[in-house]
């Protein structure tokens, strides 16, 4: 398993935290619990990996295997070769209850207290583990 990028950012109003972790070739955004740093929501911001076939996919999930985006969910933006710290920065929500993750200035994925999956520019659907982009719920939380 690789590891790579790990940031975070606190939200003093809601005593929450943002946290980007690259493990596995996957970029996840976790929104914790308030006053903990134990996730309460997530969402694939990104992969670094080639998407796997649905049937893989499905097999896996039968297993209990970690979830991976298989081909068929995966947008063109979805993949993200080569990261680094300094390309992304987090977005807070008034109440500090809703983070988004900002790839070199673009949103590309945001997690909300209120909404059990997150929402990602890296699917073209809604799958079981993440919700596809939703650009009026973005401007509503963040604009």
């Amino acid at each position: 398993m690789s590891e790579g990028l790990f940031l975070s950012s606190y939200n003093e109003k809601s005593g929450r935290f943002a946290i980007l972790d690259e493990y596995d070739h996957s970029g996840v955004l976790y929104l914790t619990k308030q006053e903990t740093q134990k996730p309460e929501r997530d969402a694939v911001a990104y992969i670094q990996y080639t998407p796997i076939s649905e049937e893989t996919w499905k097999q896996k999930m039968r297993e209990g295997e970690p979830p991976k985006l298989h081909e068929k969910l995966v947008s063109e933006t979805a993949y993200i070769e080569k990261t680094a710290g300094q390309d992304f920065s987090f977005l807070w929500s008034e109440d500090g209850n809703s983070v988004a993750l900002l790839h070199k200035g673009a949103p590309i994925v945001f997690v909300t207290q209120s909404e059990k999956y997150g929402f990602s520019k890296a699917v073209i659907s809604d799958s079981p583990i993440v919700s596809v982009w939703d650009s009026e719920k973005f401007r509503e939380l963040f604009e």
